[in-house]
């Protein structure tokens, strides 16, 4: 079984790669009017990975939905096979933009004073300014008009497979009153991305004094609609307002010296105008390019095993190239093989960005995985991470090997041919 039947029964294995490997795939034809964009930077070192902050007791049963909305307690994970309560507000229409963070103004102790956790999102490889649309966007109501806020900074990231990572509108204002006591300095933004919640290690406290009495928590979850809003941020500090629907994560952020009232005012006209995220699932024309390792022998040569002197066979094998820097050159930016020999059927991928769930699955670099470990790491699953710092002259990258059929062995012989 080989070509298109063997790749039909890899469900995993994207339609796209039953294309003849040795012709590149057809760019996308689908386009928006306003997609004029010109890419402003890869982000591709993998330490320096970007961070989307969630305030969160997320993603788990009891959590999402609260019933009736009544405002009782919901239970969530707390990723130590324990389970906490959290009070959720239910939503009325009578409520003030403070009412979102009445927890805010109540004071804890030591690190147990908030329930939140990071989303750790990795670098996506080609951003894309949106500056430009800025008047088209609020015209098509994609935006509000915001005439105070002068300054602006609207962008569209890209992962390297071409998927959408998120998408990001910042608004500013900066000066002061004539007599210099009033500050009209503000930071809005607002971001968006379909992207999955990944890393689930959900940490929630039950903070409490010195003598033992349960402190109040510095998240304040509201239940609106049967979405779980949380809303963090004192007077005078950052603040922010995080939900998830069924399209996606979406965070308004607003800076110290913004009220609550104008974050909660931010957070309302997106609330009645939800962003439609597939206005920017296409890249850019022009700052990625979906092509074939045939066309680009170069790409990655240093992190990709030699398959065919281990026996194997390509089915397919496709790079996508993307735009790196302020109208910079295209380079690859995102790998995906599949091989096969006898029975064994491997996926190799690579992408110079990774998210907090890829590292945490990271078995380290090739010359640092055992046959014990790769063993103990395929026990549950059919994939594992490597850590891909071969190429001298571009960037880290993390290899995602998938193993679709075989034995350990089969993929422990791959992973110690690329020891240097």
């Amino acid at each position: 079984m080989r070509s298109e039947k063997l790749l039909e029964a890899l469900g995993e294995v994207r339609d796209a790669f039953i294309e003849d490997a040795d012709a590149a795939p057809a760019a996308r034809a689908k386009k928006k009017p306003w997609l004029k964009w010109s890419a402003l930077a890869a982000c591709l070192c993998l330490i320096a990975a970007g961070v989307f902050t969630i305030p969160r007791i997320l993603a788990r049963p009891g959590v999402e939905s609260l019933g009736d909305g009544t405002g009782t307690n919901a239970e969530t994970g707390t990723g130590t096979g324990k389970t906490a309560e959290i009070d959720a507000q239910a939503w009325t229409d009578t409520m003030t933009a403070k009412d979102y963070f009445r927890n805010s103004g109540k004071k804890g102790s030591g690190a147990s004073e908030m329930i939140a956790a990071d989303l750790v999102m990795g670098p996506s490889a080609v951003m894309c300014s949106l500056g430009e649309e800025r008047e088209t966007f609020e015209e098509d109501g994609v935006v509000p008009k915001m005439p105070e806020h002068t300054e602006h900074s609207f962008s569209a990231a890209y992962n390297g497979d071409a998927s959408l990572y998120k998408v990001t509108f910042y608004w500013m204002r900066r000066g002061k009153s004539d007599d210099r006591t009033v500050d009209y300095y503000s930071d809005l933004k607002f971001t968006a991305s379909p992207k999955e919640l990944h890393e689930l290690s959900c940490i929630v406290y039950t903070p409490t004094d010195e003598n033992g009495n349960v402190i109040p928590p510095y998240v304040t979850v509201t239940q609106r609609d049967g979405v779980l809003i949380y809303a963090e941020g004192r007077e005078n500090e950052q603040k922010t307002m995080t939900w998830k629907t069924d399209v996606g994560w979406f965070e308004v952020f607003g800076s110290w010296n913004d009220s609550y009232e104008d974050v909660v005012a931010l957070f309302e006209w997106f609330w009645a105008h939800p962003l439609d995220l597939t206005l920017f699932e296409e890249p850019p024309e022009g700052t990625m390019i979906r092509s074939t390792r045939a066309e680009h022998p170069d790409a990655f040569s240093d992190a990709i095993p030699d398959f065919a002197a281990l026996g194997y066979e390509a089915l397919t094998e496709l790079v996508n190239l993307g735009q790196y820097g302020i109208g910079g050159e295209l380079i690859p930016v995102w790998f995906e093989g599949v091989y096969t020999r006898s029975d064994t059927v491997v996926r190799w991928s690579l992408s110079t960005g990774a998210d907090g769930d890829a590292w945490a699955a990271c078995l380290g670099r090739p010359r640092e995985v055992t046959e014990e470990k790769l063993t103990e790491a395929l026990a549950d699953k059919n994939w594992v991470n490597l850590f891909s710092d071969w190429s001298v002259d571009g960037p880290a990258l993390m290899a995602t090997v998938w193993l679709e059929s075989g034995e350990v062995a089969d993929l422990w012989e791959i992973v110690q041919s690329m020891v240097k």
